[in-house]
């Protein structure tokens, strides 16, 4: 937010005396610039708070009050002009144009507010879906690990200086992936499962991604029997994954002996 953006709305209750301390000193830290819009603006202010007196409608004092003013005054029985407005209608316009004028202001601090709240609302509701979906994933493993008939399999990279990753896999669960320090992929790919039949093309078992730390766990629901699978296999490819791995992207194998 630019100088000018931010005490755009600040102006009249500037010229009023209306403002806290802070704000007070960032519209006159913005006016020591030099800015010619906000000087104008403030000028434009000043005007305006120098008609509250015209705000009030004109009356005619009583004759009896007129008589008594113009006898204290020394006798001058001359028409005086009309228009005469009291003081206390002049501070009751006055007073409700500040009233105004810092209702407006305060309820712009309260809109500013609440955006923020909102956007802090946002950011938990996304920190407990992440939470959600953590909680559902190590349910989903643990149910695999825990189960009767799974089997780990070694993941080696195709990359010397990669970490290679385990694989927990039950025909019944689904298949999980376990690794750490695992380096990311950039950020517009994916890494993508695989399990490769003995007969036909792999068969997409889901994509994922290393957390920050490098770490990985993964679960896919893929149902297939061992017993036609040689192996399985993770590719790296575009974000969202595809139909059939691209062979030189190949990154981890791991073959069913």
């Amino acid at each position: 937010m630019t100088g000018c953006e931010q005490i755009k709305e600040l102006y009249e209750a500037y010229v009023l005396g209306a403002l806290d301390a802070q704000d007070r000193e960032i519209v006159e830290a913005h006016l020591t610039t030099g800015c010619a819009a906000c000087a104008a603006e403030i000028d434009r202010a000043r005007w305006l708070v120098s008609q509250l007196a015209y705000l009030a409608p004109k009356r005619e004092p009583p004759a009896a009050l007129r008589t008594r003013l113009l006898e204290a005054a020394g006798g001058r029985t001359q028409e005086e002009p009309r228009g005469w407005m009291p003081g206390w209608a002049w501070a009751t316009a006055a007073a409700l144009v500040l009233i105004s004028l810092f209702s407006t202001y305060q309820a712009r601090q309260y809109q500013g507010e609440v955006a923020r709240l909102q956007t802090e609302l946002e950011r938990e509701r996304q920190r407990q879906r992440s939470l959600e979906a953590e909680r559902r994933t190590s349910e989903q493993a643990l149910a695999i690990l825990s189960a009767s008939g799974t089997r780990e399999l070694s993941l080696k990279p195709q990359t010397t200086a990669w970490p290679e990753m385990r694989a927990f896999w039950n025909p019944n669960r689904g298949v999980l992936i376990a690794g750490n320090q695992i380096p990311a992929p950039p950020g517009d790919r994916t890494f993508q499962l695989w399990v490769v039949p003995k007969t036909g093309d792999p068969i997409s078992a889901g994509i994922f991604r290393p957390d920050a730390a490098g770490k990985v766990l993964a679960v896919s629901s893929v149902v297939m029997e061992m017993a036609g699978t040689s192996a399985l296999a993770i590719s790296e490819e575009p974000a969202g994954g595809l139909p059939q791995p691209t062979k030189d992207k190949i990154r981890w194998v791991g073959p069913l002996t």
